[in-house]
């Protein structure tokens, strides 16, 4: 056997026990969101008179089968996956939406009664996964990706509850989004009206 072949050999080794290394991450990333229900019937689109309604859209197919886990003031709300939509409840007053990838994102809403306020959960790519955050929709927008894009629509399976965030996560999180706002970043997102 040549240097050369040995050499090969060896990456060819290093490669595959990286591969298999890998493999559990990824198939943990694209698992599914384990905590929703995909449904048939796609609900209207209107807050109730005294709550807010969230809905946290992913409007594209990339990463499709990684798992974004969301939550709102550490409480865990659902999952988003590809071309997936939620919605939820918020009583109003500000509140911080926050979402799980490779990274943590977040979004500051004055969250008023009677109105609805559309997210878009943002995919870009990572080093190990995908990265996240949050861009907000008008309403023509969303409705416009939501009918006629064929988006999932997914509702929180409390039977299969998830876990809400740490206090340290939430303060940490919560910390460099006010930072980073300070800093005249995330102007889209707290001048936000629904």
């Amino acid at each position: 056997m040549n240097i050369y072949s040995s050499a090969k050999t060896s990456a060819m080794q290093k490669s595959l026990l990286f591969i298999m290394l890998l493999m559990p991450v990824f198939l943990i990333a694209c698992g599914g969101p384990k905590h929703m229900i995909t449904m048939d019937a796609k609900p209207a689109l209107a807050a109730k008179a005294d709550k807010a309604l969230l809905v946290i859209a992913r409007t594209t197919s990339m990463a499709f089968g990684v798992t974004i886990e969301n939550y709102l003031d550490q409480k865990f709300i659902g999952q988003t996956k590809g071309k997936s939509y939620f919605i939820t409840d918020v009583t109003p007053g500000q509140h911080y939406v926050m979402g799980l990838a490779e990274n943590w994102s977040a979004a500051r809403i004055n969250f008023e009664a009677g109105r609805t306020y559309f997210l878009n959960q943002d995919i870009r790519m990572g080093g190990w996964m995908a990265r996240t955050g949050f861009t907000p929709l008008t309403a023509n927008d969303a409705a416009s990706q939501i009918n006629e894009s064929g988006m999932e629509y997914r509702v929180y399976d409390t039977k299969i509850p998830g876990e809400d965030m740490s206090d340290k996560d939430f303060n940490e999180v919560k910390a460099d989004f006010d930072k980073e706002t300070a800093q005249g970043e995330h102007k889209d997102i707290v001048e936000y009206k629904g």
